[in-house]
């Protein structure tokens, strides 16, 4: 369909069931006929890749390559690393200062994952909705290596002031949380590399989505696909608005769109 070579799989609300945090069978079953015809697959996440692990995402499947951290790094399907952005020291300073002025707790994703702030209900909350451990380490920041920071609030808060910061972008995620990157940094960014990397540099892709940081690479898709449960804005740009993963969403769109 449309030449397409490539498709691109969100991890959260996408390939897992978001209530039950398990990889569908149907997903599975419609994953091995995509890759029967030929396409490559990867996965496009805001996670990082040990947090992929721990998901049973990466031994799942026989992925081509993958995208975390929102784009910031980059694995080919060896998981060898083919990029991984760093923060800016300055940056990540601006950032906890806005935090601290708006009772903003942080989480720190690099070599050792922390917190700033002693774990609250938001986080809590958060990490349920990731199935994901709570990093017992709370301490400052100490101007090591950052990859990206996760910002804690109500569904409800306004970013703005995070948003204000020169060079950061701001992902409200479908739970009490933000990515909080550097801008020039986003899924489609990482998903470029991927297709250079496998020589297919232009080549049309498929991306499979349902939150805002699925937003840019859902934009330049040659077929983006929204999941039924995902986020109201990301399924107003989707051309294709699919069931909820829970009800065998990528299954029935694979089918429904002629990909596999």
């Amino acid at each position: 369909m449309k030449d397409i070579k490539a498709i691109f799989f969100d991890v959260d609300g996408t390939l897992l069931d978001p209530k039950l945090h398990i990889l569908p069978e149907s997903t599975l079953n419609a994953l091995h006929r995509l890759k029967s015809k030929g396409y490559k697959l990867a996965v496009a996440t805001g996670r990082n890749l040990e947090s992929c692990k721990e998901a049973n995402i990466v031994d799942a499947f026989e992925w081509d390559g993958f995208v975390c951290v929102n784009g910031q790094q980059v694995y080919d399907q060896h998981q060898n690393e083919l990029y991984h952005f760093i923060m800016d020291e300055e940056m990540v300073k601006k950032i906890i200062e806005v935090a601290e002025e708006e009772n903003i707790n942080l989480l720190f994703e690099g070599k050792e994952n922390f917190l700033n702030h002693p774990v609250n209900d938001l986080v809590i909350e958060a990490h349920n909705f990731f199935k994901e451990a709570i990093p017992d380490l709370v301490k400052p920041y100490e101007f090591e290596p950052i990859d990206m920071i996760l910002g804690y609030a109500p569904m409800d808060y306004d970013w703005a002031k995070f948003r204000a910061i020169d060079g950061v972008l701001v992902y409200p995620g479908e739970s009490t949380y933000a990515d909080i990157l550097a801008l020039g940094n986003s899924k489609y960014e990482g998903i470029k590399m991927l297709l250079s990397h496998w020589g297919i540099k232009h080549a049309p892709y498929a991306a499979f989505g349902d939150s805002l940081n699925d937003m840019e690479m859902m934009e330049h898709a040659a077929l983006g696909i929204a999941m039924g449960n995902g986020n109201e804005q990301l399924k107003r740009i989707a051309d294709v608005i699919t069931r909820p993963v829970n009800q065998d969403g990528i299954d029935f769109a694979c089918t429904y769109t002629k990909l596999g």
